[in-house]
């Protein structure tokens, strides 16, 4: 009986550390995409090379809607007359992004539309700063900044 306790007791001891020590390290976060799973209103175009907004038309808060849904990688938007759904993908680290895939419905623009959808095709890069989500394209030059809803 003593040599079965000499040699599982060492071991036991061992291991009880070894859970001690692993069970007190920290674990990374994981980065998270601060996108999923959030709604977004268009309030302004930006011109950021020279400092000036326009509020898209028609300004509905029907109109120029973007939602980052839950699940994969997925969003939609709706624009002055149409709703879309594509794929984006995130870069945390480099604050990129890129849409992909945006498809939907084929009713004539009115207002700002065409420039909308045309903007989002070419997004490359993106802030989040109180509740304010912009947008990147064109070089940085320019933006589309949101509001969450």
């Amino acid at each position: 009986m003593k040599k079965l306790i000499s040699k599982i007791l060492p071991a036991a001891i061992l291991l009880i550390g070894a859970f001690i020590v692993l069970g007190g390290c920290e674990k990374k976060k994981e980065n998270k995409n601060p996108l999923k799973n959030t709604e977004w209103k268009l309030v302004n175009f930006v011109d950021v090379a020279n400092n000036t907004n326009k509020t898209p038309e028609p300004n509905s808060e029907m109109c120029y809607i973007l939602k980052f849904l839950e699940t994969a990688d997925s969003l939609t938007a709706v624009s002055s007359t149409n709703n879309f759904i594509g794929t984006y993908t995130i870069d945390i680290k480099t604050s990129s992004i890129s849409i992909t895939r945006l498809i939907g419905t084929k009713i004539n623009e009115i207002g700002d539309g065409v420039s909308f959808v045309k903007s989002l095709n070419t997004v490359d890069k993106y802030t989040i700063d109180n509740n304010i989500l912009k947008l990147y394209y064109n070089d940085s030059k320019n933006c589309l900044e949101f509001k969450r809803r």
